[in-house]
């Protein structure tokens, strides 16, 4: 059986290969149902990230956000047309650290070729069955990228939690205050960014503000970091000025360069800085969970989409990937191909 794999081979350059499919005892066959651009996607497609790092990644395929429909499962134990959410992580199994953080995974789109294939073969332990195919399951990923950061907070935290503020008013920074409104109900949730537009979809929260125009005496309990690039050091620089004492600063913003922290504030204040990145398996299923059964997840997810493209040829692929650079938020692609 032939897979055609569409790789990235440099920058706004996407070109089909094929390949034999390898049939295992454990291997699941699924052909991809949605798909979802991320923001680290966009970095390799638009060449932003360093030349030494496209060299060292490409050629590779794209996408690790996806849900996808069961075809063929070798155990016998997912009956085809069973509609799943992919995970991207391949974990090394030798080891105590959690499988994101280990520096031996491997992470599909990021070093091995992502989800943009017409068949998606993997082991049966890295599919998570959904109870339907809803596309706001292809949000699965991001949702669960946020709970694993929930978790690192939950076993930092010491102090109360009556307000929280993000900083970031992308997608991102849209899941972590959706997901704040959901675990903290009773809690003052704040979002911080600069696009007035951005800002008004973020009707869950408590108040919205610009990162000009800050509120003089507002203070926080804690705080996320969802900018990113160069907006990380001025959302930490805002952040460490009006944090209570003993607060977490959740670290989700990716910057491809090195960013000046105010440490002798940060030691002043005790604060502490938390970093987080990717999910593991657990998590994948949490969010899962979390889109299925909260009402309230459900109607804002929906919500985060900016446009459907219907993917029915090659150069339907480009096209996802350039009108996502104009959108605000999720661009996806409904696989038709």
């Amino acid at each position: 059986m032939i897979n055609r794999i569409y790789r990235l081979m440099d920058t706004k350059r996407i070109d089909m290969i094929q390949r034999e499919i390898s049939y295992g005892s454990d291997l699941v066959i699924a052909s991809p149902q949605y798909v979802s651009v991320c923001a680290a996607d966009q970095r390799y497609y638009q060449g932003k990230r360093k030349r030494e790092i496209m060299r060292e990644k490409l050629p590779m395929a794209l996408i690790h956000e996806a849900t996808a429909v069961v075809m063929y499962d070798s155990g016998g134990i997912f009956s085809p047309g069973t509609a799943v959410v992919p995970i991207p992580l391949l974990p090394n199994k030798k080891t105590s650290v959690k499988p994101n953080y280990d520096e031996q995974s491997e992470f599909c789109s990021s070093g091995c070729d992502g989800f943009l294939r017409d068949y998606i073969v993997m082991p049966r332990e890295r599919f998570v069955p959904i109870c339907d195919d809803s596309i706001i399951y292809v949000f699965s990923e991001l949702v669960s990228v946020v709970l694993n950061a929930f978790e690192g907070f939950e076993q930092s935290c010491i102090t109360r939690c009556d307000s929280f503020g993000v900083w970031g008013d992308g997608s991102v920074g849209y899941v972590v205050c959706l997901i704040l409104r959901c675990f903290f109900p009773n809690a003052k949730i704040y979002i911080f960014g600069k696009t007035a537009r951005k800002l008004h979809r973020f009707s869950f929260t408590d108040a919205a503000f610009f990162i000009d125009n800050i509120p003089h005496g507002l203070r926080i309990d804690h705080a996320f970091e969802c900018a990113g690039g160069v907006g990380s050091e001025s959302a930490l620089r805002q952040i460490i000025q009006i944090i209570h004492p003993q607060g977490c600063i959740n670290l989700l913003g990716v910057s491809e360069e090195e960013i000046c922290v105010n440490t002798r504030m940060v030691l002043d204040k005790g604060l502490k800085l938390l970093g987080s990145s990717r999910s593991a398996a657990d998590d994948f299923y949490k969010a899962v969970r979390l889109i299925g059964e909260n009402a309230v997840c459900q109607k804002y997810l929906e919500t985060l989409i900016s446009e459907v493209i219907d993917i029915r040829v090659e150069s339907d692929i480009t096209k996802l990937f350039e009108n996502d650079i104009l959108n605000d938020f999720k661009t996806i692609g409904r696989w038709l191909l």
